[in-house]
């Protein structure tokens, strides 16, 4: 019996041994340098271990993370990641490689195998790109602050990296086939074709764009990868309802999981319910840190970057289609004022002939909750503001955080309007001293019809005629200037003025005043105190007031300063710049 017994132990041994010993080598990746990413797969036709023997660079500390060399496996079909290089604890102030040696057990199916060598240090929540410089200096930062500055020189050499990097690799042993890119390619390509919706974004400064429409409410499962930190997102999408102009689903860097290397690489993977509707999938990338150069560690599914859309029912692509999107549908615009310059100013009036919706889409210059460059709408007869672009009714445009975006439909009654838009001396079309939005070409104003179902014939150029009851009018007044102009009354009588100009803290710059024409005596003055905001910089005055004076002959005047007047401004304009100056109107019915 105990013969026995120790022969089939034995005998187990020997298959297990044999087992062991027939296993191929599916992955062997070596002969890295730096800034390297190199991958290779595999196919098992049953479930199995395999092993796996990794070197690579990749320690942490509770402060602590830098990565140089790290390695990972993906499942080619579900994209997730069932091994990766763990994290060595970081200890003391030498850098070491570190060798892993590990057996796991995978089920049948394609797999991924990636090795990174690109670099990436974090401390206490700050993290550094890695391309703005040559290889030697940027390692050279990340170890200087991991250590003392006498190590900057040493560790920043080129050769020192290059002796980590040869040391460098992941190979990968078991019972299956190996697959090289082409074969990879054509599964991720598989998975591209059957996805409702797939925006990979293979490139830097991307717009991409796909309308869907769902004919029945469907649940959908949004698998997103892109660039974003605490302060904003940089690559990213969402999924936009085309008729109300909504984002429907947006995540940001908190709603968002960490994919793998930097930071800042961040994925969704999140089912979301959808009502019947008409939908645009948008997916924008910035001018740096994607597939088409990385600028620290990469994600573990970069093949994925961007956004990909699957139906969780197979049975509700009946109810699904897709259409060509725009953006900005040119055969939606009624008026654009856009590629706005520094120190730009224009305007547009315009007559609605009936009660409409429209569509305004308006990209600025904004921060800290006040606006720089931006749009607003008043009422043409009244000078009411019906419509302006406030910085906390925005959402990044893209790029730099000062970006901002208004993408919203309004309503307005039938009447006239004037449309305005202005820029300060900074940040404009052709002239960023940022990032610039992800749509520059739009900084400006864009009005649309909302919806299909309008006639051009309910909109018209609006000419401002002259008032009846004006009796006298100096505006659009500019630097230096001092204006006179005369009005007579037959009888007592109510008039109305309207004026706007410059002042601060109690004194005005710009402003008017009315006399007896006879005796010289001012009967009316516009005081800081009897004024209120005019909208854009705090300096900019309104007055408008009915006072009632006995009939005879006035003269009215306006006089400006050197600075900061109509088309010369050294600051934000007021939301109604054409009437710089003061109007005097007679009171209907007096």
């Amino acid at each position: 019996m105990k013969t026995s017994f120790i022969v089939v132990i034995f005998l187990t041994a020997i298959l297990f041994i044999s087992a062991g010993f027939s296993q191929s080598t599916l992955v062997d990746i070596n002969g890295l340098r730096p800034l390297d990413l190199k991958i290779g797969g595999f196919q098992l036709n049953d479930n199995q271990k395999i092993r796996i023997e990794a070197v690579g660079l990749h320690q942490e500390r509770r402060r602590h993370e830098i990565i140089l060399g790290t390695s990972w496996i993906l499942n080619s079909e579900t994209r997730e990641v069932v091994w990766h290089f763990e994290p060595a604890e970081f200890r003391g102030r030498d850098a070491e490689v570190d060798e892993q040696n590990v057996e796991i057990d995978l089920k049948a199916g394609n797999y991924e195998a990636y090795y990174s060598t690109y670099p990436y240090f974090e401390n206490s929540g700050h993290w550094r790109d890695t391309r703005r410089r040559g290889i030697a200096n940027h390692i050279s930062n990340f170890f200087a602050r991991l250590f003392d500055d006498d190590y900057d020189y040493y560790f920043g050499d080129y050769d020192y990296y290059n002796d980590f990097a040869d040391k460098f690799k992941i190979v990968i042993k078991g019972n299956g086939k190996k697959l090289d890119a082409s074969d990879l390619e054509k599964l991720q390509n598989t998975l591209r074709k059957a996805a409702a919706i797939s925006l990979s974004a293979t490139d830097d400064d991307l717009y991409l764009t796909q309308g869907f429409e769902i004919k029945k409410p469907v649940e959908v499962n949004i698998y997103a990868i892109g660039e974003a930190r605490d302060d904003g997102n940089f690559d990213y999408g969402w999924i936009i309802n085309t008729d109300t102009r909504k984002k429907i689903w947006e995540p940001d860097y908190w709603e968002s999981e960490r994919a793998g290397g930097a930071d800042k690489n961040r994925f969704v993977n999140e089912s979301v319910s959808l009502p019947a509707g008409r939908y645009a999938a948008v997916y924008v990338t910035d001018d740096s840190h994607s597939p088409h150069e990385w600028n620290s560690a990469v994600p573990y599914d970069p093949a994925f970057w961007g956004l990909t859309i699957n139906l969780k029912n197979d049975g509700d692509m009946q109810h699904f289609s897709k259409f060509d999107y725009q953006n900005i549908d040119d055969d939606q615009i009624l008026y654009s004022l856009i590629r706005m310059r520094t120190d730009d100013f224009a305007s547009k009036a315009f007559t609605l002939k009936k009660p409409m919706d429209l569509r305004i889409y308006a990209i600025g210059e904004g921060r800290d909750g006040e606006m720089f460059d931006y749009a607003w709408i008043v009422h043409a007869n009244t000078h009411e503001k019906v419509w302006e672009m406030d910085y906390y009714d925005t959402e990044h445009a893209g790029g730099d955080q000062k970006n901002r975006l208004v993408d919203q439909v309004i309503s307005l009654d039938r009447g006239n309007y004037i449309a305005y838009y202005a820029t300060d001396g900074s940040h404009s079309y052709r002239n960023w001293n940022a990032s610039p939005p992800y749509d520059p070409d739009h900084w400006g104003l864009t009005i649309l019809a909302a919806g299909n179902n309008f006639s051009r014939g309910d909109i018209s150029d609006y000419q401002e005629q002259e008032d009846k009851n004006v009796l006298a009018r100096i505006v659009r007044v500019r630097d230096g200037q001092y204006s006179r102009e005369k009005f007579t009354l037959r009888n007592d009588s109510e008039v109305h003025i309207y004026a706007i100009g410059e002042g601060m803290r109690g004194e005005m710059y710009d402003y008017g005043w009315i006399e007896d024409a006879n005796s010289g005596r001012v009967v009316w003055e516009m005081s800081y105190r009897r004024t209120d905001y005019a909208g854009g910089a705090r300096k900019n005055r309104l007055l408008d007031d009915t006072i009632s004076l006995k009939k005879g002959e006035y003269e009215v005047f306006y006089e400006s300063d050197d600075s900061h007047s109509f088309n010369s401004w050294n600051d934000t304009p007021p939301w109604n710049p054409m009437n710089w100056g003061i109007t005097i109107y007679l009171v209907k019915g007096k």
